[in-house]
């Protein structure tokens, strides 16, 4: 029965650090927000202003609205954490992410948010 328990343990760890792999591969590239849902309505925030570039070595920078943000991120299974520079580190949901679209669901004070950005 260990030996079992202990199986499905080693596999589901193999299949969560696959999918980390996964997304760090596809989540490099140019991003530009396409819509922005504030509980689940469209919402007043400028999808279309919203930028995140992210590398291969780990750094990324995010632009809205004449705001920049740069620092570093990581991706671990289906959550991004982002640390800006001097600041603390933030963590999103990837929601989906494929090889043209990428989908965050937040969480700002209470409010969730939904950010569909495309690859530029």
């Amino acid at each position: 029965m260990k030996f079992k328990v202990h199986l499905i343990a080693v596999t589901i760890a193999l299949l969560a650090g696959c999918a980390t792999k996964e997304n760090n591969k596809k989540i490099i590239g140019k991003w530009v927000g396409t819509e922005w849902l504030v509980n689940s309505v469209a919402s007043s925030l400028k999808a279309d202003k919203a930028f995140f570039v992210f590398n291969e070595k780990g750094t990324y920078s995010f632009e809205y609205a004449g705001s920049k943000e740069e620092g570093t991120y990581k991706v671990e299974n289906d959550m991004l954490f982002t640390k800006p520079a001097n600041q603390q580190e933030i963590m999103v949901k990837i929601f989906k992410l494929t090889k043209d679209s990428l989908v965050f669901d937040m969480n700002r004070s209470g409010q969730s948010e939904r950010l569909t950005l495309r690859r530029n």
